[in-house]
């Protein structure tokens, strides 16, 4: 599995596998994003699309955002996720740790389904408005 920073504006069949499979992701239930919103803040530069390849085949997309907390910590947040061909996600997510851990961040977060608990045993997971907010330190 492999993921690929894109850069905005996508080619127009890029564009169209990319916005069903973010939204598919939006279309969940509790989920405050929306496809427009989420590619608005790609655009602007405040967040990354990033497209998750298996060899050369696209099998879904993301969003992910570097946030610096109080004190200087980064912490990579997971915005969205969707695909129907990605095979295991923990793969995927192992893709993002990866990357998130070249750019200095100590932490991955997200917010989702209680479910992700048992695909990803190594994260933290506590409560919150919108399903459980996950968490998993990284690096040194």
């Amino acid at each position: 599995m492999r993921l690929q920073p894109l850069s905005m504006p996508l080619a127009p069949d890029l564009a169209e596998r990319v916005e069903a499979c973010l939204g598919a992701a939006c279309a969940l239930p509790r989920c405050d994003l929306t496809v427009a919103g989420l590619l608005a803040s790609c655009s602007a530069g405040e967040a990354q699309l990033v497209g998750i390849f298996d060899g050369d085949r696209f099998v879904a997309a993301g969003v992910t955002q570097v946030r610096q907390h109080r004190g200087g910590r980064l912490s990579c947040w997971v915005l969205s996720l969707g695909g129907r061909a990605a095979g295991p996600w923990g793969a995927v997510i192992a893709a993002v740790e990866r990357g998130a851990a070249q750019l200095g961040c100590t932490t991955v977060e997200f917010v989702g389904r209680r479910g992700w608990a048992r695909v990803l045993p190594d994260y933290t997971a506590a409560p919150c408005e919108l399903g459980h907010h996950f968490t998993k330190r990284i690096g040194a």
